[in-house]
């Protein structure tokens, strides 16, 4: 049989395809673009009919039925990080999250907790038999390596991207095709504290450097002051807009890479329409295995590194909170920790945890004395290496405890600093 033959075979409606879910599975999906609508809505529809499976996904960007189930009896439905559609069932204990590091994932799964049915949004097949999951391999090829069944919807929009990750026809269980637009991700506006904070750290990247940025104002603010670098490289977890306006620009080439180099390296995208047309077929974009791509052995095999991540609000001593407020849940660990200790092993890297000063009007500091009660430490003090405010950048690493509170009061917000050097005077840090 012919590949054109298999897959007619193997082409059926969404409810056909998850007639193949059975009571007791696990069930893993990719991030953000990844998700296959057609597929878990048809999931959901199914839910009251199965008992004891859990359904696992990250970054909850798309609207789908599968996020409105209320019942966990029936559908457990777990995720890797708690976006606007996750957070008030995670709040209300009917859904849950997993923190697990962005690195780990694939490993901890494989050994600790398995996925026997795996369901994404691939390319088109192509003459080989291949597609390509495109915009999101993140954890979920390495899984649908070992799973049972793999159930794919075929998007056109989905560009065909290479590197690792690729699966074959013969693979496949069950294929609906569902042609839609993948979601675009705004570009927010970006503000004076965010160009004040993206220049401070601009600042600190070389010609020949390899950057990885997250999304978000202050990441695309950085974009904007490397223009005028020369042969930059990219080894990031995500691409985005960002990315690929320097690569427009040529300021991106990946020549200098140390390793991995000619490609930028990701294992996830999100961004805008443009950019996923950029990406299709593009030999200079290579998609790898959050395991690969995150682990930060690899990710210090990069001459200077330079990674840029987000907080919420960091203590005295240099611990990060990146993912609540108290105990309340409100994204999750990411691959935050993977490259603050990748860049910090990268010979000439250097991590950067960027947040403004204050929230609420200035009259919150973000730089605490102590974390809220049962706030969940993101970055512990002993790998945070630099923290950047809009008022400058505070050396963390290596530093005495002294000397870290003086680093970063005095890139605070001044209407804090008299306050946060009563409250360190109090705890007993100077």
């Amino acid at each position: 049989m012919n590949f054109r033959d298999q897959y007619q075979q193997k082409l059926c409606s969404p409810e056909e395809a998850v007639r193949l879910v059975g009571n007791g599975d696990s069930i893993i999906a990719p991030i953000a673009c990844g998700h296959p609508r057609k597929i878990l809505d048809a999931l959901a529809r199914r839910a009251e009919e199965l008992e004891d499976v859990t359904f696992f996904s990250t970054l909850d960007f798309y609207p789908s039925a599968i996020w409105d189930l209320k019942d966990c009896n029936h559908i457990q439905v777990d995720s890797g990080f708690v976006g606007a559609r996750m957070r008030p069932g995670v709040h209300e204990g009917i859904h849950t999250y997993s923190p697990v590091k962005f690195a780990d994932a694939p490993l901890s799964w494989g050994t600790l907790r398995d996925w026997n049915v795996v369901t994404c949004v691939v390319s088109p097949m192509d003459k080989h038999g291949y597609f390509s999951m495109g915009c999101s391999v993140d954890y979920t090829y390495s899984a649908a390596k070992r799973a049972d069944r793999i159930l794919v919807e075929v998007n056109r929009y989905m560009p065909r991207t290479h590197g690792k990750c690729w699966l074959h026809i013969s693979e496949i269980d069950a294929i609906v095709e569902n042609h839609t637009p993948l979601p675009v991700l705004p570009s927010p506006p970006i503000g004076e504290k965010d160009r004040a904070i993206g220049r401070l750290i601009a600042d600190q990247v070389i010609d020949g450097a390899t950057i990885q940025l997250g999304l978000g104002a202050i990441p695309n603010a950085v974009g904007i002051f490397l223009k005028d670098r020369n042969d930059l490289g990219v080894h990031t977890e995500m691409l985005t807009d960002s990315i690929y306006q320097l690569h427009k620009a040529g300021v991106i080439t990946n020549r200098r890479k140390s390793y991995m180099n000619d490609v930028s390296v990701a294992t996830f995208a999100l961004g805008s329409a443009e950019m996923y047309e950029w990406m299709d077929d593009n030999p200079a974009i290579a998609m790898y295995p959050v395991e690969e791509v995150n682990d930060p052995f690899i990710i210090a095999r990069v001459d200077n590194m330079i990674s840029v991540n987000g907080a919420l609000s960091v203590d005295l001593t240099g611990q990060v909170c990146a993912e609540s407020f108290g105990p309340k849940q409100y994204s999750n660990v990411g691959g935050q920790l993977d490259f603050v200790q990748g860049a910090w092993r990268s010979r000439g890297g250097k991590s950067f945890i960027a947040l403004y000063s204050t929230a609420k009007d200035d009259t919150v500091s973000r730089i605490v004395p102590q974390l809220l009660p049962g706030s969940y430490i993101t970055t512990p003090r002993t790998e945070t290496h630099y923290v950047v405010t809009e008022y400058g950048v505070a050396l963390i690493k290596a530093q005495s405890v002294k000397q870290r509170v003086k680093n970063l009061i005095a890139i605070a917000h001044p209407d804090h600093r008299d306050w946060l050097t009563f409250e360190a005077k109090k705890l007993g840090l100077i």
